[in-house]
């Protein structure tokens, strides 16, 4: 990965972080917040990255964007909210890297499979470990439970809609520039 592709790729992730951060905040209606309709782009990104880099610098955009997040997130949120998302998104973004890159050596040429699949497990585990340490002991457990479902679909959609940008973007892009050294 270039320098200039690491800081353009931190930025972007912590940028996205930030203002889904910030939207999680405000519920769209009683099972719903804003922040479920902005987070699945950051697993859209390190899906895109860990297509053509390594697990271990995609996991350093993840580290450096988190660092750059952090003062932000704690500014413009909760402080109940920024710990959560802080926290839940550092271990999440690890098991999404990590299912992404499982996959890609076991379905090497099924490139929606790592896309969707690593974007869905990790999606659950993030959705369901931030509402439960953001709201347990604020809000009923029957609104935390209506808020992880609703995020959770919401993200489930939003991951297969998702599956085009994905191939455009990372596939698309990396048979181009194949094609293109090959000439």
């Amino acid at each position: 990965m270039t320098k200039n592709t690491k800081i353009i790729s931190v930025l972007l992730f912590a940028f996205l972080l930030i203002i889904a951060n910030y939207t999680v905040q405000f519920p769209i209606n009683e099972w719903l917040t804003y922040g479920a309709l902005l987070f699945p782009f950051t697993f859209l990104l390190t899906d895109i990255l860990s297509e053509k880099y390594t697990k271990e610098e995609v996991l350093s955009v993840v580290k450096y964007g988190i660092g750059i997040a952090i003062i932000p997130t704690i500014i413009i949120s909760d402080w109940r909210i920024a710990l959560a998302s802080i926290f839940t998104f550092y271990v999440v973004q690890q098991l999404d890297v990590r299912i992404f890159h499982y996959l890609k050596m076991r379905f090497e040429k099924q490139w929606w499979v790592r896309n969707n699949v690593s974007t869905m497990i990790s999606s659950f585990f993030d959705t369901a470990l931030f509402f439960m340490i953001a709201f347990a002991f604020v809000l009923p457990f029957d609104v935390i439970v209506k808020l992880i479902i609703g995020d959770y679909l919401i993200k489930l959609m939003l991951a297969v809609l998702d599956t085009p940008l994905f191939y455009l973007i990372a596939i698309r892009v990396k048979q181009y520039s194949l094609g293109k050294d090959k000439i």
